[in-house]
């Protein structure tokens, strides 16, 4: 058999207007649709002869199924085909049957809600919202719904683990965690371990009490008191954290993109930090790398930190995570030890930058809101080149430092 395919090849493909398909050679085929996406399947023929009835077999998604063990897997189900007689597409129906026989001994709560979040991580999650819905699971739900026989939780018993939550004073904790039992709920009824959802009425009738907050963020007036603050330093914060602070008003990024920042993203001669994909906001699959202009307020910040934390690995280092760099927490404790508690916080940077950027240095918002990398709700802007309006972000970048910069030359 004549194999015609290799790894470069596939990574190659690209796709087109219609779904296509190139050959491996022995029935193996490579399918790629119009969104990009690879799919390994097998047409043959059952029984094995030239008048038999043409069928796909479908071995699954490539890069997650390698081309050997897409060549392995065909070459297993011809063989069941020719020596016990199988029909390879009628036994992997009858597998998923018996899966789905195998779903229905799920009973407990617990067991679901893990199918569940197992199921959900693996597709378009992120990683920081995989391990804040596994919190909620773990912390709130688990404890008093997970035990139970799933057809026989009611609505009071889904009634009663929001009132724990309400009674601490979370009453906007409650509704999400409400979100997340509902949800689990859809998926067992839907997969058959339970007829109805007993906290659905509960979006519409719990006395929940949903707040809306807003993350604070000084007005304009009191920047010179924020940056006396941080050249003063009362709260004893440690040098990079305060590098971090000042990397937040220059750059604007998200508090989560800077803190797992590499010192490999920053590009000294281009003046620019590329922010890989996989730390932006969105749904996986769908999120894009973010190009941030710097500065050269911003590349001297940079130049101090390496002194400290070395120039290679992580920029914001730290001992005492398991991520190997500072928390959320680390930024947003230092403007509280720097009397901005409730004042300000990591997140409120992006708001003084929109907000400023606008009204002080009279720049478009379109340029703004690109460099601020919001997630475009229309699918044809979201498409747009990571670079669009590149040159007057720079210039824009530059400005913005500048004028940050200018109430300490007094």
């Amino acid at each position: 058999m004549r194999l015609t395919l290799n790894d470069a090849q596939i990574k190659a493909e690209k796709p087109g207007t219609s779904r296509r398909r190139v050959s491996d050679g022995g029935g193996l085929l490579l399918e790629i649709d119009p969104a990009g996406g690879k799919y390994w399947l097998w047409r043959h023929r059952y029984p094995p002869t030239k008048d038999g009835k043409q069928q796909d077999f479908r071995i699954g998604p490539y890069p997650r199924i390698t081309l050997k063990k897409a060549r392995q897997i065909r070459d297993e189900q011809r063989q069941r085909m020719l020596s016990d007689g199988i029909n390879p597409c009628l036994a992997k129906r009858q597998e998923k049957v018996e899966r789905f026989a195998a779903h229905q001994a799920l009973t407990t709560f617990e067991v679901a809600a893990r199918d569940w979040h197992s199921n959900k991580s693996a597709g378009t999650w992120s990683t920081r919202h995989t391990g804040d819905v596994l919190l909620k699971l773990e912390k709130d739900i688990l404890p008093s719904l997970g035990a139970l026989p799933i057809k026989e939780i009611t609505t009071q018993d889904c009634l009663a683990v929001l009132r724990k939550i309400e009674k601490r004073g979370s009453p906007e904790q409650g509704k999400r965690t409400l979100g997340v039992i509902s949800q689990i709920f859809d998926y067992a009824t839907a997969l058959g371990f339970c007829a109805v959802n007993p906290a659905l009425s509960l979006k519409r009738h719990a006395p929940i009490k949903v707040t809306v907050e807003h993350f604070p963020c000084i007005a304009w007036e009191e920047v010179p008191e924020l940056l006396e603050a941080m050249q003063t330093n009362p709260g004893g914060a440690d040098p990079m954290t305060l590098g971090g602070l000042h990397l937040l008003m220059l750059t604007f990024v998200r508090t989560t993109e800077l803190i797992a920042a590499d010192w490999s993203e920053i590009n000294w001669e281009e003046k620019v930090w590329t922010v890989p994909a996989e730390r932006m906001k969105g749904k996986r699959g769908s999120r894009k790398e973010h190009l941030v202009p710097l500065s050269d307020q911003t590349l001297k910040i940079l130049d101090e930190l390496q002194k400290i934390t070395g120039p290679d690995g992580l920029i914001f280092k730290s001992i005492r995570t398991k991520t190997g760099y500072i928390s959320n927490n680390t930024l947003n404790m230092a403007l509280k030890r720097m009397g901005f508690d409730n004042r300000m916080c990591g997140h409120g940077f992006r708001t003084l930058a929109l907000t400023n950027i606008q009204e002080q240095l009279k720049i478009d918002l379109r340029i703004a809101d690109k460099q601020l990398a919001h997630i475009e709700k229309n699918k044809v802007t979201a498409a747009y080149n990571r670079a669009e309006y590149w040159e007057e972000r720079v210039v824009m970048m530059q400005r913005w430092a500048d004028l940050v910069d200018a109430p300490k030359q007094r």
